[in-house]
């Protein structure tokens, strides 16, 4: 068997698990916010994982079973993908709650309300901007962003609810700014965040510090977590 023809079946035995991660993983990963760098990350580590599948073949020139050639491709690269999606793996551990239980006011506020302010557009859940490098990193390595959680401490089927609660948190100085949400997908709820884009770990501590400011601890009518599905 030729050279060339040995390290392209160990290539091609290279890229059938870079095709099945992409159909089972990584084509969710990568369409979530597909951009160009991204794009050209994946590629290239489609790229590398067929280099090193030819390596493979070619270190073992005594072996002319095409078979076995194609197993030879496999095992390496299959190897690295296993550990990079075990390394993408992230496990929540607990007080993540379904968006959109309705919750109101959560904390005494006196009555007395300043005037309103003139309104700002309503923000809406979105993922994080990222960088370049950020974007050529997630498609090099199929990981997903991490910015996506946020703290919920109310749900509101008005907006003028939503808003009337943010105002009262705001005005109670209590280190924690409150802005209104619009629904999300199909849910019809106003969400009162208190935290955005945060790593799952940032978004467990401020629900912690709004809790010890006077949040109940309780459900429905605690602060919870919530993340962009993914």
């Amino acid at each position: 068997m030729k050279t060339w023809q040995r390290i392209l079946i160990g290539g091609l035995g290279a890229l059938t698990p870079v095709i099945m991660n992409l159909v089972a993983v990584d084509l969710e990963a990568l369409l979530v916010k597909l951009t160009l760098l991204a794009l050209i990350g994946y590629i290239l580590r489609g790229l590398v994982l067929f280099f090193l599948g030819g390596v493979m073949a070619y270190l073992h020139k005594d072996e002319n079973n095409r078979l076995k050639i194609f197993e030879l491709g496999i095992v390496a690269p299959a190897l690295i993908t296993a550990l990079i999606n075990a390394g993408n793996v992230q496990v929540p551990k607990a007080t993540v709650q379904k968006y959109g239980t309705a919750t109101g006011s959560i904390i005494s506020i006196p009555s007395a309300y300043a005037q309103p302010t003139e309104k700002e557009e309503i923000k809406t859940f979105s993922l994080p901007e990222e960088t370049r490098a950020q974007q050529f990193w997630r498609g090099l390595t199929g990981s997903t962003p991490e910015r996506v959680w946020f703290v919920i401490v109310g749900s509101h089927l008005k907006m003028e609810d939503a808003e009337e609660q943010a105002q009262q948190i705001n005005q109670k100085n209590l280190g924690f700014t409150a802005e209104v949400y619009a629904p999300y997908g199909g849910n019809p709820y106003y969400g009162v965040i208190i935290g955005a884009n945060l790593t799952y770990k940032e978004a467990e501590e401020l629900r912690q510090q709004a809790i010890s400011a006077g949040f109940p601890k309780d459900p429905p009518m605690a602060p919870y977590l919530w993340s962009i599905p993914r």
